[in-house]
């Protein structure tokens, strides 16, 4: 198959859960034999692309066995008409008037990638599928779809906590597309509430041979931790992420029992997201003495550092499905995930792990003391989230999953033109 990836970043390492997502499936189908090409931004990084900073990357490169064709970032010629018709005098009128009101900020949200449309029109794909449908790429796909017949995927990614899932341009988005492949049941539900398109359920994955080389005593010993009973975060240290609340219940941690740490693992909070530098500043010294930041760190210690900890957890309201958990489970950690709907689907509370409310600080410390009290609980609740991962979410199971998808799609298409 020729299969065209579209993605509004995709990056080495990756950054995100939708780079790692996209990054994973194109590899995986290419290691079978298959053609894949991904389009994107030119950018290095969700920061850059933020700030509008161009990556200044070749037009063209080779990662992996996967092509990767990048435009730029504010869509050159076609998106600065584009940006021009919001600012003259009627300009934004017509915009609503052609493209409609609920598409408007979708199709101006950076990357402007507007040559995707002419692009595609050109291409010769078998499969063209568009992950994380919070940013435009999503949108001129599916207006390069009303152009040009192909077979459309659409990976959305809904966090349906958050108010972008809610814009009605999905419903017409959705009905575009020849099949939709959902990262839970709840968003599978979700997505089945505004359209008839097939939907399936394909998930994410982990490679666990990634993780079988870790070392938690080094990462212990490198941050002076030792034995004492440790706390894990990894992920952006985003207010959606739930680092702000967690960092709440560990004062009431603290209170009960004043040796744990918290460590905090994941990128260098950019200027846009410093919420979580200012709130520990506020800390005491001693609270302070008591949270590790490891920011940045190679992939090669990411199993380490989650082997490292005694719980990990992500009281997380932004999660379409969750990979970090399924990182924790494949070193036999026990996790606390946010009581929402598509985390529901992840974790099964009392037997892998443990849900709380994500807006209150007493319910996650509640969950934190719980588990750091009782090493039994956490060795059962590790082991049976290793289980789970092995047998269900494995990169090789999801991308089976998705070849079939595929190959499906094509074999309907090739029996409709005879």
């Amino acid at each position: 198959m020729k299969i065209i990836h579209i993605s509004s970043i995709y990056c080495h390492p990756a950054f995100s859960g939708a780079e790692l997502h996209i990054k994973e499936l194109s590899e995986g189908l290419v290691s079978r034999g298959h053609e894949v090409t991904v389009l994107t931004a030119n950018v290095h990084s969700p920061n850059d692309l933020s700030s509008g900073i161009s990556g200044k990357l070749s037009d063209i490169d080779v990662i992996n066995g996967v092509k990767v064709v990048r435009f730029p970032l504010d869509g050159g010629l076609l998106g600065s008409v584009l940006k021009s018709c919001l600012h003259i005098r009627g300009g934004c009128r017509s915009l609503n008037l052609i493209f409609g009101k609920d598409a408007i900020e979708l199709l101006t949200t950076r990357p402007l990638l507007v040559d995707l449309i002419s692009y595609l029109a050109r291409a010769q794909g078998d499969i063209v599928a568009v992950i994380g449908w919070d940013r435009s790429p999503a949108y001129y796909t599916y207006l390069a779809r009303k152009l040009k017949r192909f077979t459309f995927v659409g990976i959305p990614l809904f966090h349906i906590a958050d108010t972008w899932s809610q814009s009605t341009i999905y419903k017409r988005m959705l009905a575009a597309c020849d099949a939709v492949l959902a990262n839970t049941l709840h968003e599978a539900d979700f997505i089945k509430e505004r359209t008839k398109t097939r939907v399936e359920v394909g998930g994410v994955g982990v490679h666990p041979r990634l993780f079988e080389c870790r070392n938690g005593g080094e990462i212990r010993a490198r941050h002076r931790l030792g034995g004492l009973p440790v706390v894990g975060f990894v992920g952006r240290q985003t207010a959606g992420k739930g680092v702000l609340k967690l960092l709440d219940a560990m004062r009431i941690v603290w209170k009960w029992n004043d040796e744990v740490r918290l460590v905090l693992a994941g990128p260098r909070p950019s200027q846009h997201y410093h919420k979580a530098k200012a709130v520990i500043e506020g800390f005491t010294q001693f609270e302070r003495e008591r949270i590790v930041r490891i920011y940045d760190f190679p992939e090669s210690d990411k199993a380490s550092i989650f082997d490292a900890f005694d719980v990990f957890v992500l009281p997380s309201i932004e999660e379409s499905f969750g990979i970090a958990y399924l990182e924790a489970w494949i070193c036999r950690k026990p996790v606390i995930g946010a009581r929402i709907g598509s985390t529901q689907c992840v974790i099964n509370e009392g037997v892998d792990g443990l849900l709380v409310d994500p807006n209150d600080p007493q319910d996650i410390a509640r969950a934190i003391i719980e588990l750091l009290s009782d090493s039994n609980k956490r060795e059962r609740m590790g082991r049976s989230g290793y289980a789970k991962t092995i047998a269900h979410f494995t990169w090789d199971k999801v991308t089976d999953k998705v070849e079939e998808l595929y190959l499906e799609l094509l074999a309907a298409k090739e029996a409709g033109r005879h």
